[in-house]
């Protein structure tokens, strides 16, 4: 018997046995604690309407997803532009050396905190999500993060002093978290294996896109200085965008993947053909992805619960990929330009207002470097988008360093100098180190360690970003420009990790994956089942053979 014939055998005789796979008894649930009897859906009833099924739906899902993605990346923007304006800090940080409406006599460790507090409880929040989203489902988790963000946006625009400001911030670093660890679980788990990249693509154009408006934005709410609405005003905006993705997390799906792991096996299917196929569960396609979901879901049934143990045991390399992409994500830079680069341009003889603008025009560029990813990263692959950028964004750095550091400058020539090479270090980031460590964690996990491995590559990020927040404020005003040649020295180590220890994962499916770090993916063999769905045969996994 030929191959071929052996393949097309095995797929028929798989496809025979669907209807025994679809019952749920043949799919094990793992016993329920409380949480889990209290929290996890005894149901599930679709609610988008009809005429959404099909390529609506997924990109209203998608949208869905990466609106969560701006609002944490709106957030970011959110303060670069408080810390230079003269209401908030007089308000705010009257009583520490802030009265003159500058931050130049405020202790820097002061703002770390104001900056860093959402960071750090967003690292708890991506942890909290990571067992939850299992539990309750990834479209639940978002509707608890835009909650949170809808509430504390509102008790922030409000607060009287700092300490309410900062507790409200905090909170809202929960909802953060919950958003930055669910969000990329959603794309990846409804993409095809060919549109993975796009997707997440798309979802980090969004975050980068907040960003952008958080920019434009302070900009705009700046010219009514001295009004308290020109600081208020960003938190309503934020404000309206929280309702609006809580309102989204209503009607819209949950991911096919998580339906199928939970014993909502027809539902599963169902969900698939809604968004690929207009409905049709008989679709060819639809029964090939359906296939492996259910194989790879029986297999890991057979393994029951996963441990945080056995993510630095079992899954140690993927845990190891997933937590030094999002760290380096950090360690790289962005955050130090985010969080600072109006303050930095105002210290280096801009004015607070010119200051505010060349940032938002900055993040026009930068959101547009993020356009590209959406191909390349399927076409080129994650590890050569992560090599290039890494040494590029290294000498950028190191040009930025020697502008502000040089003597005999004029203070025009130093900040324009500065600004040039920002802008183009943002653009090699949003086209490398921006989008890529969201999309790894999100694909190399299996189906039954996905929500804990994103949680702890998400802790990573918020975590190291927490670090950088809180320490760059010091670290300017102790070695000053030389901070820009440490975060290349990062850039650098990172591009040897992603050229010697990263796996490629560009066109293979989520099942697929686990083949190519080496693990079992499947009940039954994993040829016979691949062979079965006809993976050998998709151009997309003939193009990543031949990577």
């Amino acid at each position: 018997m030929s191959k071929d014939e052996s393949a097309e055998l095995s797929y028929h005789e798989n496809k025979s046995s669907q209807s025994d796979i679809a019952t749920p008894p043949s799919l094990p649930i793992p016993p329920s604690g409380l949480v889990e009897r209290l929290l996890k859906p005894k149901v599930y009833i679709p609610r988008y309407p009809k005429w959404m099924i099909g390529k609506r739906l997924l990109w209203a899902t998608c949208f869905f997803g990466s609106l969560g993605d701006a609002l944490f990346g709106y957030d970011q923007g959110i303060m670069s532009g408080l810390l230079v304006n003269e209401v908030f800090i007089k308000r705010f940080y009257h009583h520490h050396g802030g009265a003159d409406g500058t931050t130049d006599a405020v202790n820097p460790s002061l703002i770390g905190i104001t900056v860093a507090c959402l960071q750090l409880s967003a690292a708890i929040g991506s942890l909290l999500a990571g067992y939850l989203g299992d539990v309750m489902g990834r479209k639940r988790c978002v509707r608890v993060g835009g909650f949170l963000y809808l509430t504390m946006a509102f008790l922030q625009a409000f607060a009287p002093n700092l300490g309410c400001f900062i507790a409200g911030r905090t909170i809202q670093g929960l909802g953060v978290g919950f958003l930055s660890m669910t969000v990329p679980v959603i794309q990846t788990e409804i993409a095809a294996p060919h549109r993975r990249g796009l997707m997440v693509g798309v979802e980090y154009t969004f975050l980068i896109g907040g960003y952008m408006l958080s920019c434009w934005v302070d900009y705009g709410f700046n010219f009514l200085l001295p009004n308290n609405t020109s600081w208020q005003g960003p938190y309503f905006v934020q404000m309206v965008l929280a309702f609006i993705l809580f309102s989204m997390s209503f009607f819209l799906p949950e991911t096919p993947r998580w339906l199928a792991r939970n014993g909502f096996t027809q539902e599963a299917l169902q969900t698939v053909a809604d968004l690929h196929s207009k409905g049709d569960t008989a679709d060819e396609d639809v029964q090939h992805v359906f296939l492996e979901i259910q194989e790879a879901v029986r297999y890991e049934n057979t393994l029951g619960k996963v441990t945080y143990m056995e993510m630095f045991t079992k899954y140690r390399k993927r845990t190891i990929v997933g937590i030094t992409a999002q760290m380096f994500a950090q360690l790289n830079g962005i955050n130090v330009i985010s969080f600072y680069l109006p303050s930095s341009l105002a210290a280096a003889g801009f004015s607070n207002r010119r200051s505010l603008l060349f940032t938002a025009a900055n993040a026009i560029i930068y959101t547009s470097a993020t356009v590209p990813v959406w191909w390349l990263a399927d076409r080129w692959g994650r590890r050569p988008l992560l090599i290039f950028g890494g040494i590029a964004m290294a000498i950028a750095l190191s040009i930025v360093c020697v502008f502000q550091q040089a003597n005999g400058l004029s203070a025009v020539t130093r900040a324009n100098g500065m600004y040039s090479f920002v802008v183009i270090y943002n653009s090699l980031y949003g086209a490398t180190w921006g989008p890529m460590p969201w999309l790894l964690p999100a694909e190399i996990f299996p189906l039954r360690a996905r929500s804990k491995g994103m949680a702890l590559a998400t802790f990573s990020n918020w975590t190291f970003n927490f670090i950088i927040g809180m320490s760059s404020p010091d670290a300017f005003a102790g070695i000053k420009g030389y901070y820009y040649i440490v975060i290349a020295g990062f850039c650098l180590f990172s591009v040897g990790l992603a050229k010697f220890y990263y796996v490629e994962t560009a066109n293979h499916t989520l099942e697929e994956v686990a083949v190519a770090f080496g693990d079992k993916a499947f009940l039954h063999e994993d040829e016979e089942i691949m062979a079965s769905a006809h993976l050998d045969r998709r151009a997309s996994v003939a193009r990543s053979d031949r990577v």
